[in-house]
């Protein structure tokens, strides 16, 4: 099992990695209100994100909707089929771009 950790690639984006769990979730969500400054919307992706359950879209839902509060808009880029489907079955996809 891979460590959680998000780092902004040379592109721009910011790429969590690693896998999301009830242990390390409330440092995650930390880690994720950093992910953008005020006023500066972010693409986010998810292509090394490991973890695909109500654990990690819990705070995927979070850290759109504590960005949202501060101006920022996140954009989430390549879910795993997996965590795509999670989010469609819980009617979770709205969460994802709060704005």
């Amino acid at each position: 099992m891979a460590a959680f950790a998000i780092e902004r690639g040379p592109d721009g984006r910011l790429r969590p990695s690693g896998r999301i769990d009830y242990a390390n979730a409330p440092q995650a969500l930390a880690d994720g209100e950093r992910l953008a400054p005020s006023g500066a919307d972010a693409t986010v992706d998810l292509a090394a994100l490991e973890s695909s359950d109500t654990v990690t879209l819990g705070v995927l839902i979070a850290w759109a909707a504590r960005a949202a509060h501060r101006g920022v808009r996140l954009r989430y880029v390549n879910f795993s089929e997996d965590l795509a489907a999670l989010a469609q079955l819980c009617d979770a996809e709205p969460l994802l771009r709060a704005a």
